[in-house]
């Protein structure tokens, strides 16, 4: 766990009282980090920060591609961070232009998968990443990245909430919902995917009493297992389906198109009606993470149980 010192930086951040000087962060993805500002004034947000930042009301001076999209965002919160410029993806960073951006900290956060030179990051400000594995990390690394930024955060409290929330859905319809397998899904670049048990929407439904899919839930390799379109029959065991939705919860993109294919309608559970949207789980901010909560109360009401 990366945690803070010299400075005494609480865990759900120190609210930016401190009015200079530099601390340690310690236990990143690459080490101990020394010289961090207690209240750094141009960031650099690599990946996974995107959405976590704009909540927390910092603009960066730069980002990567694809951190700040308006349909993860919404108008308002988007339209502050719109014109950010990027420096890069997380398949590589253009040095040059991070140097341009003048950073005094470089954010973000690493699964060991991206190909990122953080070492050369480090001679120009301080560079703190974060572990990940998957994205329920990312959830339980905002906290951290509030504090490493100097910034104030309620997230145990707003996320003990969301918790008593779907404890509440549970106690309500679990004698409904638990004998209800469930699917959560969505297509990214013209592919779809199928949301496992290490990933942030099953956990939220599991924690609301759905079942779930057997064949997700068995030791998965990743937070998501990609479904071949000839191989969507498969879901024919699932009672409800539930598909990835916007922050205004519209389909994802490429979502729709996949809704109205021929083979996805004659799936049970959508014949049945019992076809949800669900607010993205990849989607860390407490406006999505309220709405899929949302989502969940609404398709628990709504399901019809359809048990064979």
């Amino acid at each position: 766990m990366a945690t803070l010192s010299a400075c005494g930086g609480s865990s759900e951040g120190d609210g930016g009282k401190d009015t200079g000087g530099t601390r340690t962060v310690t236990g990143t993805f690459t080490g101990d980090v020394t010289g961090v500002p207690k209240n750094p004034k141009r960031v650099v947000g690599l990946w996974r920060t995107g959405t976590e930042l704009a909540e927390l009301g910092v603009v960066p001076v730069a980002t990567l591609q694809g951190e700040f999209l308006e349909d993860e965002l919404g108008p308002q919160l988007y339209s502050k961070v719109k014109d950010v410029p990027t420096v890069g993806s997380f398949q590589g960073v253009d040095i040059e232009k991070v140097i341009k951006a003048k950073p005094d900290l470089i954010v973000g956060m690493d699964n060991g998968g991206l190909s990122i030179d953080y070492k050369e990051l480090q001679d120009i400000a301080p560079t703190v990443i974060f572990k990940i594995a998957e994205p329920p990390d990312v959830w339980t690394n905002y906290p951290k990245l509030a504090d490493v930024l100097g910034k104030t955060t309620d997230w145990s409290q707003r996320n003990a909430a969301l918790d008593k929330s779907l404890a509440a859905i549970r106690t309500e319809h679990g004698a409904k919902v638990s004998g209800l397998k469930a699917v959560s899904l969505g297509v990214n670049s013209a592919k779809t995917y199928v949301d496992t048990s290490k990933s942030l929407n099953y956990q939220r439904l599991n924690a609301a009493g759905f079942g779930y899919l057997g064949a997700y839930t068995a030791n998965p390799a990743r937070y998501r297992a990609e479904l071949p379109s000839e191989k969507l029959p498969d879901l024919s065991d699932a009672d409800v389906i539930f598909y990835d939705a916007t922050i205004d919860g519209k389909p994802s993109p490429g979502t729709e198109k996949l809704l109205d294919t021929a083979s996805f309608k004659r799936l049970p559970a959508v014949k049945a009606g019992n076809v949800f949207p669900l607010t993205m789980g990849t989607v860390f901010t407490f406006d999505a993470a309220d709405k899929a909560v949302a989502d969940i109360r609404k398709a628990a009401e709504s399901a019809k149980d359809v048990r064979r």
